[in-house]
């Protein structure tokens, strides 16, 4: 899909696009070395080694609010936990094995920051740089919602596995494969890529609706800076669970991206800000819409004012699509900003604005106590006789707080999470809804909804993970004046989920190539699945195996 609109561009708006080129190159200067940016996908096991460590208190610049992350800064965090690691009298085996398996996953991303050779790397090539396969045996009815042409429609990929790239299977059994390789070249331009086939087991692998490219970019580095075109994934927030703005719940959408690759501190006096992160993008999204392929833009930046302190702020803005784009050069710089929203009278636009943070209490075990809010679209506190707009529309929340000690060597965690989405939450009155692709792009507990879970997870072993998700959602349908069926009833369910994580290890019959494994099975009873009279029960079993060789790559100097 091209970054393009569907409408024929005017002059207007290519010049618009040239500014936002040229604000970009701006915002990305000075450039005076750069490195290979290839983007971590959301699913690997490392972000779980990197929250491990920061869990433990050695991770003291890690954001993780913003994901994803380049695979050289994983290497960053990990080189900068083992030095505060070495420093201290009772050295935590847990952390050591997460730190070796980080070693084992970004061998040549830890020797360039050991050794200061970041910069200025040579051309190479790793074709292969993960390969995954996975098993899934799927049961019961998927939740879905639909209201017409205009309105929010979803359906959501496989029960019980949100969060997973929006990979649909179908009831019974599925296999899913990934591959993800990437390529340096000059120093500074990267391409990164993931692909997967999924689907039933009994579908013959050739057909072209299983296969698809899930992650896939070019990344310009400049300095500090990485400016990306491709699919992009992205995930936002402080919720462990359903991030409220941007997730991997949906597919990844074509867009241009820009971010820091290593966090920094903000000119002159916001340095007291403390360690920041970033990210802006510009995309499109997909057809079948009143407003064919509307734009989307959004912006977030994360702060660690303190090592006790994160917190950030978030934008989103959908504007334009076919027959939705009456506006000039400069009203669609100020869509793409969100500065100017413009007028409904002439061309629609619909914007969320969040805030959340996390707060860290040490004496507490490292106990973290964290919130967050979206608001939907802007609304009038005066009448339309002022325009004066306030984006606190429709919020939605989510709170939460996680133990990463119960137990003094870091093995038992424990969390409690509460959503709760508003009835506005991801839908528009016309097309401009927060969906892509049939899926939800944030939390995939849709509008109306609220969400308890409770978890405890316990390290058998310096390698071995196991966790226990009990949870209880209510969703209530929405009013819509197409929407469908009649009757509306509220639905309900319980359900127990339980995950399996094995660090990645080096297996001697292969070369020492790195073999993991992940596992997740679950139940739910749905009553009035879907607002009607009808129930179900809902299982999940899921086997995931995933191999790194241990050959490497190409290199050229």
């Amino acid at each position: 899909m091209a970054l393009v609109s569907t409408a024929r561009p005017t002059r207007q708006t290519k010049f618009a696009l040239i500014l936002a080129a040229l604000a970009i190159a701006w915002l990305a200067r000075p450039a005076f070395a750069s490195t290979y940016a290839a983007y971590v996908p959301l699913d690997s096991s490392i972000y779980d080694e990197l929250d491990t460590l920061n869990d433990l208190g050695l991770a003291d610049s890690y954001i993780s609010e913003i994901q994803p992350i380049t695979r050289v800064e994983a290497a960053r965090i990990a080189v900068e936990a083992e030095s505060k690691l070495s420093e201290m009298q009772d050295q935590n085996e847990l952390a050591r094995s997460c730190i070796n398996a980080l070693r084992l996953q970004l061998p040549d991303e830890v020797q360039w920051v050991e050794q200061d050779k970041e910069d200025n790397l040579p051309t190479m090539f790793h074709p292969v740089e993960r390969v995954e396969g996975d098993y899934v045996l799927s049961e019961g009815k998927r939740q879905s919602l639909h209201t017409g042409p205009s309105g929010l429609n979803y359906q959501e990929g496989t029960p019980l596995l949100p969060n997973n790239d929006n990979l649909s299977t179908d009831q019974g059994n599925n296999e899913v494969r990934r591959w993800s390789g990437w390529a340096g070249i000059g120093g500074f331009i990267t391409g990164y890529g993931e692909g997967a086939l999924a689907g039933p087991l009994s579908d013959s692998p050739s057909q072209a609706s299983r296969a698809q490219l899930l992650t896939g970019a070019v990344v310009v580095s400049l300095g500090n800076t990485a400016i990306s075109f491709g699919q992009e994934e992205m995930s936002w927030g402080v919720s462990h669970y359903n991030q409220l703005s941007q997730s991997n719940n949906a597919s990844p959408f074509p867009a241009l991206r820009i971010q820091n690759i290593h966090p920094g501190h903000l000119p002159g006096i916001l340095r007291y800000l403390g360690l920041y992160r970033y990210q802006a993008f510009l995309g499109q999204l997909n057809a079948g819409r009143t407003f064919s392929r509307p734009w989307l833009s959004g912006q977030v930046i994360t702060f660690r004012t303190l090592p006790s302190l994160e917190w950030g702020i978030d934008h989103t803005i959908m504007f334009g699509g076919s027959g939705n784009d009456n506006y000039s050069a400069l009203e669609f710089l100020g869509n793409l900003t969100g500065l100017s929203t413009g007028n409904s009278a002439v061309y629609n636009t619909n914007t969320r604005f969040g805030m959340f943070a996390k707060a860290y209490v040490p004496r507490l075990r490292n106990t973290q106590i964290y919130g967050e809010v979206l608001a939907e679209d802007f609304f009038l506190p005066f009448g339309k006789s002022i325009a004066f707009k306030l984006p606190f529309k429709g919020p939605s929340y989510t709170a939460g707080i996680y133990v990463p000690q119960v137990t003094l060597d870091g093995r038992t965690t424990a969390r409690f999470e509460y959503a709760l989405t508003d009835k506005e939450y991801a839908h528009h009155v016309d097309s401009l809804y927060w969906s892509y692709e049939n899926a939800l792009m944030g939390s995939s507990l849709g509008p109306g909804a609220w969400q308890v879970n409770f978890e405890i997870d316990r390290w058998l072993n310096l390698q071995s993970r196991i966790g226990v998700d009990v949870f209880y959602t209510r969703r209530a349908a929405i009013i819509a004046p197409t929407f469908q069926p009649l009757v509306r009833n509220t639905e309900t369910g319980y359900g127990v989920a339980l995950d399996f994580l094995h660090l990645p290890l080096e297996i001697g019959l292969l070369a020492d190539s790195l073999g993991e494994m992940k596992a997740r099975a679950g139940v739910e009873y749905v009553s009035n699945i879907n607002y009607t009279n009808a129930n179900s029960f809902r299982a999940l079993l899921q086997l995931s195996f995933a191999f790194t060789p241990s050959w490497g790559g190409l290199v050229w100097r």
